[in-house]
């Protein structure tokens, strides 16, 4: 494998598209969570830590590396499962074989790939990456291993659209053309295809005469790596197509004006191509190279577009609304491009982890690709955590009961004689309810108006009227101050939600269009 490919990344990784189809019965499409994420949730769709190729039930299936994903028009989901060269699908319960051949293992105990024209299970790929469809239904791949681009039809049949396998750098029809480890695709609604030709560091452009021409600057820059060792590296320039320049660009989607959004991975940057202009901007991102250096030093800062950080951004998409939503891959995190803010839309920024949960808690193991779904939910293809993980809104009970504050704690309804209240612009919980539903033992003391709840060393003291109470930990007190005073109602106990959320590490939210109070664990 190429050397620049392994500073960066292990395998090659790459985007999507924006265009996407219903996957499963779900609720009507709510993509709120461009602009707050607070009551949505990182599950896992499909796969497994450890890498496999089993199809099947989608919570027992396993994958290796999947690198992107799109929907298709009959609701599935496809998959580049690239460490197994192979492409899947997978709907709300099951992931089936979609097309590549099995071609045994390596020396090393690798899947081997490969390069067939075929009907789709007779059909090989090596890394296959990103992924594209047009409105007519043909699926577009950048089967980065092989250097080519290919199509798959309607009807199922692969075939080779430009590339011929050999790395190269050189325009034309078909097998003239060339590229070097091509990671992404999109394509615009007059069916013109854009490739982010990653090792040649430069933006194609298929036609829909299939020629192959390149938009942007091939970078002259050369790097010591090693004292005598001189090696080919990317650039960065704005400015006019023709002589802007990246460095090993990963992502491509099309916007509903027809422009070009960019990951540029080696950049840390988001760049944008502007057809009717004729320019090259940078979007988000920034910093410079340090001499001798193959790339720009990733970082994570959230904030204004110009002094944000990104760590080898990949996949990216657009959404109805305008916003770009980036794979960061290295940073470990969903990012979130709008109004010229660039923010974290889930994953735990620079750590990598397994764990599912609410966005601020839940981690991801280098995401690489991300696409809305037509009922508003963002799959996400988390590459090194061997999974697709997908972010959608809590879960609450079909029906619940009206005119009234409810509380869900874990999605299930906390059952209580009093509901919740709303006080001086503070939302009240009552003691009892909730806190056996956390597994609290509660006691009062009417004569001095107070409440005890107890679980293991752990006793609380709250008295009606104030603002503190007081934590006894195996005899030892403390105090907790709350933001609001505690008080009796109808004879029961109630204190302000946040004591419930800091106390017990759990993330509470606030559901305006249910009136209910959610209540969950961070992490599941």
């Amino acid at each position: 494998m190429n050397k620049k490919l392994k500073n960066l990344s292990a395998l090659l990784l790459g985007f999507t598209l924006t265009v996407s189809w219903a996957t499963s019965s779900f609720a009507a499409a709510d993509t709120s969570w461009t602009t707050s994420s607070k009551l949505y949730e990182i599950r896992t769709w499909a796969g497994k830590a450890e890498w496999g190729h089993e199809n099947g039930a989608a919570n027992a299936a396993t994958f290796f590396h999947p690198h992107s994903v799109v929907a298709l028009p009959d609701g599935k989901l496809l998959v580049s499962d690239n460490g197994n060269h192979l492409l899947r699908t997978l709907t709300a319960e099951q992931v089936s074989a979609y097309a590549g051949l099995d071609l045994g293992e390596d020396d090393a105990g690798l899947p081997k790939g490969g390069l067939n024209d075929a009907i789709l299970a007779q059909s090989a790929f090596e890394l296959p990456s990103g992924l594209a469809i047009d409105v007519t239904g043909n699926i577009y791949v950048a089967d980065t291993g092989n250097n080519a681009i290919r199509k798959i039809t309607k009807d199922g049949k692969v075939t080779t659209l430009a590339g011929n396998g050999k790395i190269g750098s050189t325009d034309g029809i078909g097998s003239e053309a060339s590229f070097d480890h091509p990671t992404d695709v999109a394509v615009d609604a007059k069916g013109n295809i854009y490739v982010a030709d990653t090792l040649n560091h430069v933006i194609r452009k298929i036609a829909t005469d299939g020629k192959v021409t390149t938009l942007t600057a091939a970078s002259t820059r050369n790097v010591e790596y090693f004292p005598g060792a001189v090696e080919d590296a990317g650039d960065f320039l704005d400015g006019a197509i023709s002589s802007a320049k990246f460095n090993e660009p990963s992502g491509v989607a099309v916007d509903a004006k027809g422009n070009l959004y960019v990951s540029d991975r080696g950049n840390q940057r988001i760049r944008y191509l502007d057809f009717a202009s004729g320019q090259v901007t940078t979007v988000a991102g920034g910093g410079s190279y340090a001499s001798q250096a193959s790339y720009v030093e990733g970082d994570y800062v959230d904030g204004a577009a110009a002094a944000a950080r990104f760590n080898a951004p990949e996949g990216l998409t657009v959404t109805a609304d305008g916003t770009v939503v980036v794979a960061d891959s290295l940073n470990h995190a969903i990012r979130l491009i709008k109004g010229g803010q660039v923010s974290t839309l889930a994953g735990v920024g620079s750590e990598y982890g397994q764990t599912d949960g609410v966005t601020g808690s839940a981690q991801f193991n280098h995401p690489t690709d991300v696409t809305v779904l037509a009922d508003g939910r963002l799959a996400i293809a988390d590459e090194y955590g061997n999974k697709i993980r997908v972010l959608q809104k809590y879960t609450k009970p079909a029906t619940l009961p009206s005119k009234t504050i409810n509380v869900l704690l874990n999605g299930k309804l906390v059952p209580s004689d009093v509901p919740a209240q709303m006080k001086s612009n503070y939302t009240f919980l009552p003691v009892r309810a909730v806190s056996e539903a956390l597994q609290y033992k509660v006691t009062n003391n009417n004569a001095t108006d107070e409440a005890f709840l107890t679980k293991g060393d752990t006793t609380y003291t709250i008295k009606s009227g104030s603002k503190t109470v007081i934590k006894t930990v195996n005899g030892v007190n403390t105090t907790v101050t709350l933001n609001a005073p505690a008080f009796i109602k109808q004879n029961r106990m109630f204190l302000p939600v946040r004591f419930f959320a800091e106390e017990n590490n759990l993330d509470i939210q606030w559901d305006q269009s249910a009136t209910t109070v959610v209540i969950r664990d961070k992490t599941f």
